[in-house]
């Protein structure tokens, strides 16, 4: 017995299936068919009848261009739809010649064909008033040749479940169980086996036979008896057969397949609803589908129950099928399972493959007692696992009162942080681990929103449902899915590779083919001719092929084919390799199925490798790999020669025999088996001979002469590289014969390497060359003489023990050749500068260079001076020789101070000198000496005396510093000097002592210097001053105030605790050392305020005037001209009457003035801010006094 798969290792060969290369397959497409299936409201339970819409949503990645029509119609529709939108506007045509609606059981001939230009997804939704219908579209390219219907019973009892206990049905009259199939292209014949009875007659036992042409349609309905009566329901034709045979072409066509229901409800108080859904073809069943129920409540609680149908229907009554590792039993007329789900999902697999089916009631409604009005019943065919996506594109609509969208996925638990709705991680609350496979995982979203394109993407492949609900009312389609052939899975081994399969393959790397069949092989034709760029090409059929292995895949066993034979591909792509394969067991055209190999080649490692350019014979030619790895890990490296030698390293080194062409091949291997392999050329050329002679020994800084012989076989020689032996080298590009300079004695090796004009270079010839030494001349003299005298010669000369001759020059016509070095005297009879020459000559014959030194013969010269400077120690005296700067025989100037200070210089005839310290009496020398030539005699000069400098001094007295008051400044310094005072901003030259004031309070620097009358001046000496502010102190303003009373002083100063105050007089105050006394005076009274500072001193004062007024006074003029004088008609004795009116009237008699409070806001002579002209104006003053008063005048305006 089979040992049964673990939820891990199902997991496991599921994400191994990433290595399996399918079709790729899915439900985007160019092309798509449709029919309009029968609904009930096309002609019943009405009126009104034809009230239902079908619509399509075509949703899109890429901009597309999209044309839908009906066939054997004029009808057709082209809508642009820009990219990531959806075009949600094509309503197929139900009325008129273009109604493309289905009615009755047979041949039609309007089919609604959809053609896009690029890639599209496509959904076709039926809805009218509380029912809807939807389905996924699946493109052409998936069609297949054999499918098997999958509808749902229709005799669904008035009961919640259906129970053998009611013989009644809640069913309409026209609600039919149907499915039609669709032909893709011309010719297509189909044999139809109904599951049961149907409309027109036919009988579960018959097989008849259809011819389509493309764009036809073959409907097919369950028969209906009429009534409520459960046996008279419309027959569920689940399990009907379709397979397409051979055509009047000899060819079997794909079609396509719908299967649904005009009216259905599951349960009881199901609202009734329309079913459609497209049929996957047999080849896309699998053996691994994970469930879960759909959500029914609004509050997107996936732990909520909600039990839901299912239909599993097998191909092969002998197929093992399990739920959650029980196997079924019960199988329905030999073609499918039902269950109820366990309140949460199932983990159903088999050994062969199944579809499966999953029924949702309305409102919860076969669960409990619910009778919740929202959702319908709705049916949907799931994705085996082995057919999930990672990328998907879905429409959510808001059509027919859909309140609700969600969207359920299944996707492996290792991938669930991966999964995003448009970009969005689900919510954790809406996820749960599948309960009964824990790698696999739930999750919901709810879809807020208007009707919207929505994108799901995850890292693992996943499968799911979108589904909406509303009142009495749902929809719901497979959110996305691959289609391809499960019958059989490609696979590529490169040949190479440390691995068992590989998932890409590179160019012109050998790989392997297989092709594994889920059956065993009569015949298989591998058609590689039909590939371009693969090697080898030619079409291979092998019959009762045997295979490599088995292999078990999703619990199904799969027969593993190849051809022992390895091909490549020479560039990057995608190819697809067709292959058909021939099986007893498979029912369609000749028992073949048509596969496919997919390969995917990648750019592979470059291989790439160096070599010297030019390569020549005489050398070990190195070879360099520099090959690019890029993602892969090279583990392998060979080199191919010429002579079936190879080295496998990554570099590699070659020795040829002989001048030619030579082939080398590189070649580079991942750990995958991917190669990189590239082939080079590599020219040999033969190499120069070195040869040159040379004219003999030399003697130092002599040149020798070299004269080159090389030949070369091929060519020409293009260059010379010559290395003297002496540091020194050249490369000459000629052969002409040349000398070389030696400078130092010894034995030198000359070397020669010759390059040809091919690039190669010679060896390396040499020759060796003797340079002798020569000796060196040298002597000194006794220095320069004056004229009449003789200077002494002594040699110097080097090696003295190998010289021979000393040959003389005296640069006076007179020349000597000596053979001995013994000092000797010359006397000159004129002046002038000599040039003396020696040349000396060793035994060895060589001579030495000329050894030159100029000889000056001159007269004694005479030498005085000039002084300039202040008899001062702070003076610096400038001394001037007589004796100018140039000339042939440059001077040195010497100078002796007289204070025991001397200085000197070979480049002026000036210097300067201070003198540190008063004196008398000093003697100042200078002489002169030549550096070639006599000494002058010494010149002397008296400086009779040298005074000190004076010193500056002064002291500032002052009892308080403050602005404005004298400060005196006094000096002890005695006799008679010139003044020079810096006073901050100021300058004097007064004599102290004298006194100063500052305006204005700050700091100031008083500095002084003085200079007596021989001009000598002190160096200057200051002092920093501090001025202090006088305190501002504001008396405040002057006071009237009715006789006999009092009032307080408004004095006023900041900070005042800074201060203290006293005030003058202080009759008619409280007290007088305070700053704000109170005033009872007698008569007008001036009061002065001195404001003392307590740390400077300092006194600022300030006066303020009280007047007792005995009776009213009112002013008969003022002055408002803005100079702050009597700028306001003042009258301060209202004050004694705060409800005093104050009326003013212009001669006109108009009212210019008007205010109570008056002392507070006196007239300024204005009328709402305009100045009033001068003139006379009446006053009226109500005093409001317990008299009533009132005064009257005049009050004129003066400027």
């Amino acid at each position: 017995m089979r040992k049964p798969l673990t939820f891990v290792s199902v997991l496991l060969l599921l994400l191994c299936g990433s290595f399996l290369h399918a079709q790729d397959k899915s439900n985007k497409g160019k092309e798509f068919w449709l029919s309009y299936g029968y609904h009930w409201t096309f002609d019943a339970e009405g009126p009104p009848f034809n009230t239902q819409d079908l619509v399509l949503y075509l949703s899109t990645e890429a901009a597309a261009t999209v044309t839908v029509s009906v066939t054997n119609t004029t009808w057709s529709q082209t809508v642009n739809i820009p990219a990531n939108t959806v075009n949600a506007s094509i309503m197929i045509p139900k009325t008129g010649a273009d109604d493309a609606r289905i009615f009755n059981e047979g041949l039609l001939n309007k089919a609604v064909h959809i053609v896009s230009d690029t890639a599209i997804v496509v959904y076709a939704h039926s809805y009218n008033t509380m029912t809807s219908a939807a389905t996924m579209l699946m493109p052409v390219e998936t069609y297949g040749y054999k499918y098997f219907s999958l509808n749902y019973s229709q005799s669904t009892s008035g009961f919640s479940p259906p129970t053998s206990t009611s013989t009644t049905t809640q069913n309409g009259p026209a609600w039919y169980s149907w499915f039609y199939v669709i032909a893709s292209e011309d010719y297509t014949r189909l044999q139809i086996t109904p599951s049961d009875t149907t409309r027109n007659g036919w009988l579960s036992t018959q097989t008849y036979t259809v011819n389509l042409m493309k764009g036809e349609i073959y409907n097919v309905m369950g028969k209906l008896s009429g009534g409520n009566q459960l046996w008279a329901a419309s027959k569920d034709l689940t399990g009907s057969k379709v397979v397409s045979v051979p055509g009047a072409d000899g060819v079997c066509h794909p079609i396509a397949m719908f299967s649904g229901s005009s009216g259905i409800r599951l349960c009881r108080g199901d609202g009734g609803e329309v079913m459609q859904q497209q049929v996957f073809p047999t080849q896309a069943w699998g053996t691994r589908y994970l469930t879960y129920h759909m959500l029914n409540n609004t509050s997107t609680d996936i732990n909520e129950p909600f039990k839901n149908f299912y239909r599993v229907a097998v191909e092969d009554p002998s197929t093992i099928v399990k739920r959650n590792g029980t196997v079924l039993t019960g199988l329905i007329n030999n073609f499918y399972y039902e269950f109820l789900d366990s309140l949460g999902g199932d983990f159903i697999e088999a050994d062969k493959p199944i579809l499966m089916a999953q029924y949702t009631p309305g409102g919860n409604r076969c669960y409990g007692s619910s009778q919740t009005a929202y959702g319908d019943p709705e049916m949907f065919y799931l994705s085996p696992l082995e057919q999930g996506r990672k990328d998907v594109l879905f429409y959510a609509t808001r059509k027919s009162t859909i309140d609700y969208n969600y969207v359920h996925v299944i996707v492996p638990t290792a991938g669930l942080n991966s999964l995003r709705l448009d970009n969005i991680a689900f919510d954790p609350l809406n996820t749960r681990t599948h309960p009964n496979h824990p790698g696999y995982s739930v999750a919901v979203a709810r879809i807020p929103g208007a009707a919207a394109q929505h994108r799901l993407t995850c890292d693992s492949i996943f499968t799911g449902t979108m589904y909406g609900i509303g009142y009495f009312e749902s929809y719901g389609y497979n959110v996305g899915t691959f289609i391809n052939n499960l019958n059989y899975y490609s696979e590529i081994k490169n040949t190479f590779s440390s691995t068992t399969t590989d998932s890409f393959t590179c160019p012109k790397t050998p790989v392997r083919l297989f092709v594994k069949v889920g059956y065993p092989a009569t015949r298989i034709h591998w058609k590689l001719s039909q590939v371009p760029g693969m090697t080898p090409a030619t079409d291979s059929i092998i019959v009762n092929p045997v295979p490599v292995r088995t292999e078990l895949l999703n619990g199904r066993n799969y027969f593993v084919y190849t051809l022992q034979q390895d091909f490549s591909f020479a560039t990057s792509g995608t190819y697809y390799i067709p292959v058909s394969y021939s099986a007893t067991v498979i029912e369609n055209c000749n028992q073949t199925e048509n596969a496919q190999v997919k390969v995917v080649v990648r750019p592979g490692p470059k291989a790439d490798f160096t070599f010297p350019s030019p390569s020549c014979l005489i050398n070990t030619i190195p070879f360099t790999g520099t090959s690019v790895p890029g993602i892969f890990n090279i583990n392998n490296y060979t080199w191919f020669f010429h002579d079936n030698t190879t080295a496998n390293t990554v570099n590699a080194t070659k020795l040829y025999p002989a001048p030619g062409n030579y082939d080398v091949r590189y070649r580079i291997l991942s750990d995958n088996g991917c190669a990189g392999d590239t082939t080079k050329t590599v020219t040999i050329l033969e190499n120069p001979t070195a040869a040159f002679s040379i004219s003999g020994n030399i003697c130092t800084k002599d040149s020798v002469r070299i004269t080159d012989a090389s030949t070369v076989p091929v060519g020409t020689i293009s260059s010379w590289y010559w290395n003297f032996g002496d540091g020194n080298s050249s490369t000459l590009t000629n052969n002409t014969p040349f000398y070389h300079q030696y400078n130092t004695a010894g034995t030198y090796t000359i070397y020669l390497v010759t390059t040809s004009s091919n690039g190669c270079k010679s060896d390396t010839t040499r020759i060796p060359v003797t340079v002798l030494p020569r000796p060196t001349a040298s002597f000194t003299t006794g220095g320069n003489v004056c004229l009449g005298d003789s200077i002494r010669f002594i040699d110097a000369s080097t090696p003295a023990a190998s010289i021979s001759s000393w040959n003389w020059n005296f640069g006076d016509t007179r020349s000597e050749i000596r053979t001995n070095n013994t000092p000797f005297f010359h006397t000159y009879t004129s002046t002038g500068n000599f040039n003396v020459t020696l040349v000396v000559t060793g035994t060895n014959t060589c001579a030495s260079d000329t050894f030159r030194f100029t000889v000056n013969v001159s007269s004694k010269p005479p030498s005085t001076f000039t002084v300039t400077g202040k008899p001062c120690t702070d003076s610096l005296f400038s001394f001037t020789s007589s004796v100018p700067t140039g000339g042939a025989n440059p001077p040195t100037w010497y100078w002796n101070f007289g204070d025991n200070q001397t200085g000197n210089s070979s480049v002026s005839n000036s210097i300067t000198h201070a003198y540190a310290n008063a004196a008398t009496g000093i003697v100042v020398k200078h002489w002169v000496s030549y550096a070639a030539g006599c000494a002058s005699d010494t010149a002397f000069m008296n400086l009779p005396v040298i005074i000190a400098n004076p010193v500056a001094s002064f002291s500032i007295i002052g009892d308080t510093l403050c602005e404005k008051k004298p400060i005196t400044l006094t000096s002890t310094v005695t006799g008679t000097h010139f003044w020079n005072w810096s006073l901050g901003p100021t300058t004097t030259n007064a004599t102290p002592p004298f006194t100063h004031q500052f305006t204005t309070a700050g700091t100031y620097d008083i500095r002084l210097f003085l200079s007596n009358p021989e001009g000598c001046k002190s160096a200057p000496v200051s002092q920093s001053i501090t001025i202090n502010p006088i305190p501002a102190i504001n008396a405040g303003p002057d006071k009237m105030i009715n006789a006999g009373s009092s009032t307080t002083i408004d004095a006023s100063i900041t900070n005042p605790g800074n201060y203290s105050f006293i005030w003058t007089p202080s009759i008619y105050l409280d007290a007088a050392t305070i700053l704000n006394p109170v005033s009872t005076p007698d008569n007008t009274t001036t009061y002065t305020i001195q404001a003392f500072d307590k740390v400077s001193n300092c006194i600022g004062t300030d006066e303020v005037i009280i007047s007792p007024i005995t009776g009213l006074y009112i002013p008969s003029a003022f002055t408002p001209n803005g100079d702050g004088k009597n700028d306001n008609w003042q009258i301060p004795g209202l004050a004694l009457y705060p409800d005093a009116v104050v009326t003013v009237f212009n001669r006109a008699g108009q009212v210019i003035f008007n205010q109570k409070g008056y002392t507070t806001s006196p007239w300024d002579g204005t009328l709402k801010g305009t100045r009033q002209p001068i003139a006379v104006y009446v006053y009226v003053i109500r005093l409001n006094d317990t008299a009533n008063r009132v005064l009257k005048g005049t009050v004129s305006i003066i400027r």
